[in-house]
């Protein structure tokens, strides 16, 4: 292949870019979760009555039915996180706009040494930056900020750095390569 050609091809796939994106999902109903394990342990022990009784047969069907529910509702309020890369430019200028704290001796304190930048802060603009879907003004994040936990926002924050610190590989579904040797040989 000729060099014009190679670069001929190179702009068009360059004209086609996108910066990787990934998605995360998080659930807005922690209060269910509680519920839901609740309903699990009442099962187990209605299962073990349900031996002895058409009673505990009856407590079960009602308990089963009562996890569908609390799952039904987890689900409906689970909200997916559309998160995508920023470009090298923006990602620099952040890290720049978010240097490591110091301590009274002038070091650099020990939560910020790992990553050489202010993790107190670097991970909510990196992520107000990231989240592309769904939108959120301020006072969304704000709200949304009160509503998640630590967890929910680590979550979120890892896949916002990874999305900037990691490579795009092609990814292989083994899903799909099941199902495919499943499809071809029938």
């Amino acid at each position: 292949m000729s060099g014009k050609a190679t670069l001929k091809n190179f702009k068009t796939m360059l004209a086609e870019a996108k910066l990787p994106e990934r998605t995360v999902e998080i659930c807005l109903r922690g209060d269910l979760v509680a519920d839901h394990e609740q309903a699990e342990r009442d099962l187990e022990l209605a299962q073990k009555a349900a031996v002895d009784s058409l009673a505990g047969n009856l407590e079960a069907a009602a308990l089963v039915e009562r996890i569908e529910t609390l799952e039904a509702e987890m689900h409906q309020s689970t909200v997916t996180f559309t998160l995508r890369a920023l470009s090298k430019p923006r990602y620099r200028e952040l890290v720049q706009a978010h240097p490591p704290r110091r301590g009274d001796e002038g070091e650099i304190v020990d939560d910020d040494k790992g990553m050489g930048l202010n993790v107190e802060t670097f991970y909510e603009d990196l992520l107000r930056r990231s989240i592309v879907d769904p939108e959120l003004d301020d006072e969304d994040w704000t709200a949304l900020l009160d509503t998640i936990t630590d967890r929910q926002f680590e979550l979120l924050g890892m896949a916002a750095f990874l999305l900037n610190r990691s490579d795009v590989d092609i990814p292989f579904s083994l899903a799909a390569s099941r199902a495919k040797r499943t499809t071809s040989t029938e």
